[in-house]
Parts: structure tokens; sequence; C-alpha cells
């Protein structure tokens, strides 16, 4: 974080910039316990009712603790952490990486806002 941060005051790397492309993370806390929000990722029939992007592929699921999913476009990635906030409550970091420039970072910024807080609806309702 370090050289990041002294990086970043020389104008040497921009905001979310890191060695394999950009970078960018949300998180969300749900109401529900985690093994739903969970579910809410990895069946594809939940993930459709809130996640538009349906050409996605999981490398690698471990049940209530982590996704790694390849992003529609094949290049870029996704990195879905889960964690335990208590009986009924859960919490969910989505980190998407490699990708192209800071635009693309801040669009994706604001798209997994959005989506997180569809989850959110879709999950508490």
């Amino acid at each position: 974080m370090v050289t990041v941060g002294y990086e970043q005051a020389r104008g040497r790397r921009e905001k979310h910039q890191r060695p394999s492309g950009y970078k960018i993370s949300r998180s969300k806390t749900f109401d529900v316990p985690l093994a739903k929000l969970f579910a809410a990722w990895q069946d594809k029939r939940r993930r459709d009712r809130w996640l538009k992007e349906t050409k996605l592929v999981i490398r690698k699921a471990t049940p209530n603790k982590s996704l790694r999913i390849t992003w529609a476009d094949g290049k870029t990635s996704l990195e879905v952490l889960f964690y335990v906030k208590g009986d009924r409550k859960s919490q969910l970091t989505v980190q998407h990486s490699k990708l192209a420039d800071a635009q693309q970072a801040e669009r994706l910024k604001a798209y997994w806002a959005a989506r997180l807080d569809a989850l959110k609806t879709y999950l508490e309702s």
C-alpha cells in the first residue's frame, strides 16, 4: 500500500491501477444468512434474477467462502468473497480485475453498486 500511495502521489500510477490492469471493488452487507447469499451467486437461475450478465464462467467455488469467475467479456475476472456477520447477516465483496483503463474501472464501480443494490432487493424482499 505504501508503494501504491507513493506511485500515485508521483503520478506514476492512477487510481485503481495495478500491474495487471485496473482493479475495483464493492462490498455490501445483507440481512440474509450466508448460505442464501452464496446461492444467489452460484445458482444460475437465481443469479439471472438480479445480474444481467449471463455469459460468465465460475472457475472455482468454495462454498460460502468465495467464487472465482471469468466475466462475460472473457478477459476480466471477478473474485467474490463472502463473510458471516451474524446469524442472519452476511457481507460480500466483489473485486473486478484486469480492467483495461480508468474509464472502464469507474463504469464497473458504478455497475457493481447498482447490481449489489439489485441483489439486496432480490434477497431481502
